[in-house]
């Protein structure tokens, strides 16, 4: 009798979704073997599937900026038995967080987007606002941290 799979969801929050574009990439090359243990059950970037609602490892990108995003990453740490942050910007906050660094000018320059948006006073790294289970750091993420980190849950 074969193990069952894991149901795995790809969530993206604010940032250039390159993790995600390089995660596709790496599916290329894995994906097949992958199925074997897994069933991909959201991932906007490659499926329009809306309707699961808990996950055994959900995978995240971005950083937290929006109180939309600050409810759906708290939602998503509920709805997950293994938090997987990918790619920088969910472990340090950048290089998406970069507005946390500007100088009072800067801000008052964008204070109406940030409030035509309902942005946080602060961009938040992931980590800071959910625990996270593991990481794979970069910018990019690392490609080779990204398998062993994936394969070690599946």
């Amino acid at each position: 009798m074969s193990e069952k799979k894991k149901k795995v969801g790809v969530f993206t929050f604010t940032c250039d979704e390159g993790c995600s574009i390089y995660m596709i990439e790496i599916f290329n090359k894995k994906l097949i073997e992958w199925l074997e243990k897994m069933d991909l059950e959201y991932f906007l970037s490659m499926k329009d599937r809306r309707d699961a609602t808990e996950f055994d490892i959900a995978i995240v990108e971005g950083a937290i900026t929006t109180e939309r995003d600050l409810h759906e990453i708290k939602k998503v740490r509920e709805m997950s038995k293994i938090l997987i942050g990918m790619g920088n910007c969910t472990i340090t906050g950048m290089p998406t967080c970069q507005r946390n660094n500007f100088t009072p000018e800067q801000t008052e320059a964008i204070k109406d987007d940030l409030e035509k948006f309902d942005f946080l006073e602060k961009c938040l790294p992931v980590k800071e606002v959910v625990h996270m289970d593991d990481e794979v750091p970069g910018c990019p993420m690392d490609e080779k941290k990204f398998i062993e980190v994936l394969e070690k849950y599946l």
